[in-house]
């Protein structure tokens, strides 16, 4: 039996289902789009850090240091080696963002096919992946809270968080019950007729 007969309140669990999977495509694109243009100029940015990082080693001072009565060696330039493995870093986490969201995407399609066809299995990879995103949001909240300003509004952030992605997670794991329940063949019923007793003949 379902959790909740309608999402939010008042719409029909499967479209529902529609609504939340179109959200998380394109909430997923949006995620894939902005890390792949990233990635296109991520070179162009480095490759200037990496000129600026020459020319300052031509200039006798920074201005920014001569204000602050900063010297060099209290804020000593990056070198090329810790510019390329910031580099590399940097394409490593944009490369996982694109695959982490390929994958929501896929799910989220798969969530708006199955609430149109009525197939729960279609609606399971979404359940999945929501609550792997679920789970890694709430460890972001929880550090934010330890090594933020304020651990209470941290804490506060992750409850409304928590309250609200997990009320459309039930929403959505209420849609595969009820598909569940819906595809479920109707019990057979079984007549019972009364035992005929055997009639035997006294003619010889």
């Amino acid at each position: 039996m379902p959790i909740f007969n309608k999402c939010c309140c008042c719409i029909a669990l499967p479209t529902g289902g529609i609504i939340l999977g179109v959200l998380g495509a394109i909430n997923s694109l949006i995620g894939i789009i902005l890390p792949i243009l990233a990635l296109i100029h991520l070179d162009n940015f480095f490759d200037t850090i990496q000129e600026d990082r020459n020319n300052n080693f031509n200039e006798p001072a920074v201005i920014g240091r001569d204000v602050f009565n900063m010297t060099d060696d209290e804020h000593p330039p990056p070198t090329k080696e810790q510019i390329e493995i910031a580099r590399l870093l940097l394409k490593i986490i944009l490369v996982v963002i694109v695959i982490v969201n390929v994958f929501v995407l896929l799910s989220s399609i798969f969530l708006i096919v199955g609430a149109k066809t009525k197939r729960k299995e279609f609606i399971l990879p979404y359940l999945i992946s929501d609550a792997f995103g679920i789970g890694f949001m709430i460890l972001y909240f929880i550090n934010n809270a330890i090594n933020g300003p304020s651990v209470a509004q941290g804490i506060f952030s992750a409850l409304i968080y928590l309250l609200l992605a997990g009320y459309l997670w039930l929403c959505v794991f209420s849609l595969y019950q009820w598909i569940k329940e819906n595809n479920r063949p109707p019990p057979t019923v079984r007549t019972h007729y009364p035992e005929q007793q055997a009639v035997y003949s006294t003619m010889a």
